[in-house]
């Protein structure tokens, strides 16, 4: 399963290290939010990853659920 979050970020061609460059944030924390494991972030952090990503806050992390990549297909 992969987050909506991560798959968006997959799907504009962009790299963790780049946005979490221009969240201001660890690429590593960004890897946590895509698999999950940090489940709490800032509203901040939160508005600018769906600004950096042209999606809504409510669809990349309170959405109803994960895609896998096959089902994007």
């Amino acid at each position: 399963m992969v987050s909506k979050l991560k798959l968006k970020r997959i799907e504009l061609g962009l790299k963790q290290k780049d946005v979490a460059k221009q969240v201001g944030i660890t690429p590593q924390y960004l890897m946590n939010l895509e698999n999950g494991k940090s489940k709490n972030p800032s509203i901040k952090v939160m508005k600018e990853i769906s600004a950096i990503l042209d999606c809504p806050v409510q669809e990349l992390f309170f959405g109803t659920g994960a895609a896998t990549l096959t089902e994007t297909k």
